[in-house]
């Protein structure tokens, strides 16, 4: 037991240089990692595959599908991973589908650890479901026609002024990530297709507002999915493990999601839910919270709002920027903030705070770790003089602020939304 120990020791941080899981090889390592489970300081973050619990609780969903699905790499050469495991290895924002993970049992805010969900992985395969299947697994039916993320078919090709009215390609960010790991991605279209038709409209969007930033044309993508997907019939009802967690529309065969797809009915052209998606994506939004907070606005019928207006001081030409802004009759504007506590721990005079990742649980950690009380009392008080200038001088009439845990729950969103005065435009329920 010592050598495995000393062996699990050396994984461990092997694993976590490497922003991976931890994968026992031998008998005495899987026995040795169980007892950690047991006692709590190890989890089981996917079957065989194990991380320090302190370790894990840090990350971020994007960064815990990563860890997963790089390990899950190594294990099935031949999956190609999609929807959120695919959004989350292009650098995508991605934020867990909660509408399908609370499914049957009412969130509660103060109860709830959101850092403690399991992580779902998605992938396209050759492969029906099993039984023996983990079941945070999810298979979409591979159907041939898929290529994988190297493909550059949904690039944006426009005229340039800076080079005499030449045809340029704007470069897609995600091309930063490895050839090799594009390889194990389905391609940009089939992957927003995936997420459009496995995930609620809210839990999609950050992954769509992601690919308006990364450059990629819609046009090509909706072009090329309805080419692909556009006259399928997706299968029968499903009576499997995650059947029923949107009503019963379990989709399988011909591509779709092995056990249910979130919010899908079978009578809804899954064209139609892409194109909602492609129509409602937005790449001014900054992160993948701030997406899904809009998606859950635009699902209660309000109006949507602008995103990271910028309100310029006349005198000084400060610029004072809100997260979402609405125009309400009369003339009255509505500013709407997604509170994050991190911004308040960002030390203006410290240097290394300056190009601060708020989407890196490792920036934000480091943040934390460099707490300094007088900081985050100039920030607070920096906060109160934003919002007396923007009510003083812009003629803002309501700040409506509202955190994550409320947009998960809806119900306290919507309460403040609808005391705040935004219009709804739609009638639902």
């Amino acid at each position: 037991m010592i050598a495995a120990n000393t062996s699990t020791i050396s994984m461990v941080s092997s694993a976590e240089q490497e922003r991976t899981c931890i994968r026992p090889v031998t008998n005495a390592q899987k026995q040795y990692l169980k007892k950690r489970v047991k006692n709590g300081t190890f989890l089981r973050t996917f079957r065989n595959l194990y991380s320090q619990t302190e370790y894990w609780q840090k990350l971020y969903t994007s960064e815990r599908i990563r860890h997963v699905a790089l390990s899950l790499m190594d294990i099935y050469p031949d999956w190609k991973f999609t929807v959120t495991s695919g959004a989350a290895l292009l650098g995508y924002d991605v934020v867990e589908d909660y509408d399908a993970l609370f499914v049957g049992s009412k969130y509660d805010s103060h109860n709830t650890n959101l850092q403690t969900l399991p992580t779902q992985i998605y992938i396209r395969s050759k492969t029906n479901k099993s039984t023996h299947d983990n079941p945070q697994l999810h298979r979409i039916r591979a159907t041939g026609s898929e290529q994988d993320a190297t493909s550059d078919d949904v690039r944006i090709v426009q005229t340039s002024r800076k080079y005499d009215g030449q045809l340029i390609t704007l470069p897609h960010s995600s091309d930063r990530v490895s050839y090799e790991i594009r390889s194990h991605i389905v391609d940009k279209s089939t992957l927003l297709f995936d997420a459009a038709n496995s995930l609620s409209f809210r839990a999609a969007l950050p992954i769509f507002d992601s690919a308006a930033r990364d450059n990629v044309n819609f046009n090509n993508v909706l072009e090329i999915c309805g080419r692909r997907y556009g006259g399928r019939r997706y299968g029968e009802r499903d009576g499997g493990r995650d059947g029923g967690r949107d009503g019963g529309s379990g989709l399988v065969g011909n591509g779709f999601v092995d056990g249910g797809v979130a919010g899908f009915d079978s009578n809804v052209d899954p064209i139609l839910r892409l194109r909602r998606l492609c129509f409602f994506k937005n790449g001014l939004s900054e992160n993948g919270g701030e997406s899904f907070a809009r998606g859950t606005m635009i699902d209660l019928g309000f109006m949507v709002p602008e995103l990271q207006h910028e309100f310029v001081a006349p005198n000084s030409r400060v610029k004072y920027r809100c997260d979402f802004l609405w125009r309400v009759s009369g003339g009255g504007l509505i500013v709407g903030e997604l509170d994050g506590y991190d911004k308040y721990f960002v030390d203006s005079t410290n240097s290394t705070h300056a190009n601060i990742n708020f989407n890196s649980s490792l920036d934000t950690q480091m943040l934390r770790n460099s707490y300094n009380q007088a900081a985050i009392n100039r920030n607070i008080d920096r906060q109160a003089e934003r919002e007396s200038v923007l009510f003083r001088e812009f003629g803002v009439s309501k700040i409506v602020r509202f955190n994550f845990a409320d947009v998960v729950g809806v119900k306290n969103l919507e309460r403040k939304l609808v005391e705040a005065g935004v219009p709804r435009i739609m009638r639902v329920g």
